[in-house]
């Protein structure tokens, strides 16, 4: 009995290795392939703007009779500040105007991936000339950019223009900067918009100017006083294209080419 169970073992021991066998003969056997391993790729960070832009709307709704020096040092005080001109046909106030303009060329720099700081968002906030510098200064702005509206006794005089400092107080050391910067605005501005260019000026009686230490320019973007002038810079549509072409220039004053070092 022990014989026949023990030779029914060996019998099936053989059987389960024969199978054995004859599957892993039938299974393929693996394809040499050319194709080289997959390698993980290293993507490089996408680079971000990261330029602050300070923009000031000028003026506001009242006057600021207190006066502060217009340098560092200097015994020469101004208010500290204003309310602005007022659209000879429309009576359109030039701080809706600045201000309007301000939060739509905002919205297109932020979109954009700039860091922006408004001096005031409303009609209520005002500060003075040396404490807007200052802001700028203290965030270490790449530009600061004062959004105005002009106006002047002849009402025939029309067109945008741009002020920027002169060696005066701490803008002595970005004096060319700020005068480059200034000439490509307003060159896009009234290239965009199809004004008149009426230049770049040089200001040392600026308060604004004189406390800053970062490119600074105030753009005027035309005459109130001039009727048309003042129906353009009253309709909305208007004031999105002069946004839309100051953000152009800001743009343009960063690229490759005109990066400062």
């Amino acid at each position: 009995m022990l014989k026949k169970f023990f030779g029914l073992t060996v019998l099936i021991s053989m059987f389960i290795l024969a199978w054995a066998t004859l599957s892993s003969s039938a299974l393929p056997k693996p394809i040499k392939s050319d194709i080289p391993p997959l390698v993980e790729l290293e993507i490089p960070p996408v680079e971000t703007i990261t330029h602050v832009i300070v923009i000031d709307p000028g003026h506001g709704p009242w006057v600021n009779l207190d006066m502060e020096p217009i340098a560092p040092g200097s015994e020469v005080t101004k208010r500290k500040y204003g309310v602005g001109a007022t659209g000879v046909v429309t009576g359109t106030l030039e701080r809706e105007i600045n201000l309007n303009v301000s939060l739509m060329l905002r919205d297109l720099l932020e979109k954009d991936g700039y860091t922006v700081i408004m001096t005031r968002t409303d009609h209520e906030t005002i500060s003075s000339n040396i404490d807007r510098a200052n802001l700028a200064n203290d965030n270490k702005a790449a530009l600061m950019l004062r959004i105005h509206s002009d106006s002047f006794k002849d009402s025939k005089v029309h067109g945008a223009s741009m002020l920027v400092p002169g060696k005066v107080g701490y803008a002595v050391d970005i004096v060319d900067i700020s005068r480059t910067y200034g000439e490509i605005i307003l060159n896009t501005l009234t290239e965009e918009v199809g004004m008149k260019n009426r230049g770049v000026i040089t200001r040392t009686d600026q308060t604004g100017f004189n406390w800053s230490k970062v490119p600074i320019m105030t753009v005027e973007l035309g005459f109130l006083s001039n009727p048309d002038e003042d129906r353009l810079l009253s309709s909305s549509d208007y004031q999105t294209k002069l946004a839309q072409a100051l953000y152009k220039g800001i743009v343009k004053c960063f690229s490759q080419k005109n990066a400062s070092p």
